[in-house]
């Protein structure tokens, strides 16, 4: 289900054009194999977004075949990527190496929360978080990054309104998703109020929060 009218969703979706024909590629493998890479507004808000910005350093807590992680670095930003899942991550690494982009972007394979709190980086290393990993740890994986952003840091959480049922549980209707639900509401409050960040949410895509650290 979409979050639009499905008729509005298609109509966005006649604007959409693929960086190139190796990123199109890959997407309509992902998308017909079930992997879960960036929807095409999410897409098309990251590349308006990073040419505005020009992040150097971007940090991605959930990789999958390493979609998103090279919008990032063809738009010239170092990244570091964290993906749970071995065959996903192996996947990614595959990708990226055939696109060119292995030596801008390092993928660890490991459980998002240990990973940050083994990164090596120095404080204040990140210009770009995006988190888009397993949905009920976005606080954890929220506060294991906040200790390498610096003030301006953007922090971009996808996925936040879980095909609407963030907003209403009509829209979850096998009961399948309660504790993903609450725990997603729970974060939303917790970074719509939290001292050191100024957020808004937005509807692009299947949701999306942005923080900037202040």
């Amino acid at each position: 289900m979409n979050i639009t009218n499905d008729i509005i969703t298609q109509y966005i979706h006649s604007f959409y054009k693929p960086i190139d024909e190796k990123f199109r590629q890959i997407r309509e493998t992902s998308e017909r194999a079930g992997v879960p890479i960036i929807l095409k507004e999410t897409e098309n808000f990251l590349t308006f977004f990073l040419g505005l910005t020009k992040p150097k350093n971007v940090l991605e807590i959930g990789t999958a075949v390493g979609y998103s992680a090279m919008v990032f670095a063809n738009f010239g930003a170092n990244v570091i990527t964290i993906e749970k899942n071995e065959n996903m991550a192996q996947a990614a690494i595959n990708n990226i190496e055939s696109m060119g982009f292995d030596s801008q972007i390092k993928v660890l394979i490991g459980d998002g929360r240990e990973a940050l709190e083994n990164l090596n980086d120095k404080p204040n290393s990140f210009d770009l978080v995006f988190i888009d990993a397993a949905k009920s740890h976005y606080k954890a994986f929220l506060e294991g990054a906040l200790p390498y952003c610096h003030q301006g840091t953007i922090i971009v959480s996808d996925n936040v309104l879980l095909k609407g049922s963030t907003a209403s549980e009509e829209f979850d209707t096998k009961g399948r998703f309660r504790t993903n639900i609450k725990k997603m509401r729970l974060y939303l409050e917790y970074i719509s109020n939290h001292p050191k960040l100024d957020t808004t949410i937005i509807t692009s895509g299947d949701g999306l929060a942005l923080s900037r650290c202040i």
